[in-house]
């Protein structure tokens, strides 16, 4: 046989051999080996359990974004599917669960909302071939894990927000009082508001009460022996209502600054001499006009046919931003922080700006409840 007619040969049997590989998979994004024509990214999130609407909105807004990057060719060309484990199932086991989707070449993680990520962002740090998005208000999620982000709204930022509202203009003495829930997040996050709010003449006044708590008789009796002129609230928005009420029948009148918990609605009534302000994303005020959002707002509105709130916004955010950062990346997880360090981005949710250690501050304001 001629040596050019050999050369011909072994090049269209190479070339032959590569398209068959590339077909079966083995080259996909998910790793070797991993024969699954898609690039999966997983989801930890409590479905069924405490903060279940909160978690179903984040879903779908992450089903919109799955949708919008498989429209546009998915991942380099493979098709983007979201594995998701509800951490309230009772058979729920993390360690169970992560293996069974590393198992199917997940690398890319999405874990939320509460006492979980205050364990899992330790035990996930030295994990290099992976990568985490912490939906997670505690502060310092991202502080000690080089692999990961925060796509959701920080208690930091929060903190600093609503410090703000303290008026110190006229150097008197103020006394506070600070209620956040009982958990470690809302521990965390009170610590972080009680540091921002103990400064110049301050007497700051702490207490816990329990999730889902419909009794503050006896708070709002030691409130009102405070003689507190601000009172701030830490947690996810179910007691706001209760919460006002007792102060009102208590007879407090002066201030109360809440955090932005899940829920909104039904809004709640404000007693007669008390003034409520709450952190609020400009997504949720409407303020947000850029052509990412309110597409995100006219598809969401198409498929549930309701307006979509701050939680959906973040997560189609998530998967969003965390599908450019892998191809970014090409794939390897240990390169995809490179994708936040130090950079803002116009998002769903309005501009989100990352620091050097992955985490976020959005577009947040801190406006009266009436």
């Amino acid at each position: 046989m001629l040596p050019d007619m050999k050369n011909l040969i072994f090049a269209v049997l190479a070339a032959l051999a590569a398209f068959l590989c590339s077909c079966s998979g083995v080259a996909e994004p998910n790793g070797e080996g991993n024969r699954e024509a898609s690039y999966n990214m997983g989801v930890f999130l409590p479905l069924s359990g405490s903060n279940a609407e909160a978690a179903s909105e984040v879903l779908n807004g992450m089903r919109i974004a799955e949708s919008h990057v498989n429209s546009q060719g998915g991942l380099n060309g493979v098709r983007l599917s979201l594995k998701v484990a509800d951490t309230s199932n009772p058979d729920y086991e993390f360690s169970s669960a992560f293996n069974s989707m590393a198992s199917d070449g997940v690398k890319v993680f999405n874990i939320g909302f509460g006492n979980e990520t205050v364990f899992l962002c330790r035990t996930l740090a030295g994990e290099e071939n992976i990568f985490v998005n912490y939906l997670s208000s505690y502060a310092p999620v991202t502080l000690d894990s080089k692999n990961s982000t925060r796509i959701f709204i920080s208690a930091a930022q929060q903190g600093d927000v609503m410090a703000s509202a303290v008026d110190r203009s006229d150097g008197a003495e103020k006394q506070l009082v600070l209620m956040n829930v009982d958990n470690l997040v809302g521990k965390s996050n009170g610590d972080y508001l009680g540091f921002v709010l103990n400064v110049g003449k301050t007497k700051l006044y702490k207490d816990v009460y329990g999730e889902g708590e419909t009794r503050f008789g006896v708070f709002g009796e030691q409130i009102m022996r405070l003689w507190a002129q601000y009172v701030f609230y830490v947690g996810y928005g179910k007691e706001l209502s209760p919460f006002l009420l007792h102060l009102g029948k208590s007879g407090f009148k002066g201030e109360v600054v809440a955090d932005c918990g899940f829920y909104y609605e039904p809004k709640p009534e404000v007693p007669s001499g008390i003034k409520l302000v709450r952190v609020e994303t400009l997504f949720q005020r409407g303020e947000i006009k850029t052509p990412v959002s309110l597409n995100f707002r006219r598809d969401y509105k198409a498929a549930y046919g309701r307006e979509p709130t701050w939680m959906a916004a973040y997560g189609y955010d998530s998967v969003m931003l965390l599908s450019k950062a892998a191809v970014e990346a090409k794939f390897d997880p240990k390169k995809m922080r490179a994708f936040f360090a130090d950079k803002t981005y116009d998002a769903a949710i309005g501009k989100i700006s990352f620091d050097s250690s992955g985490d976020s501050v959005s577009e947040l304001t801190l406006a009266e409840q009436k």
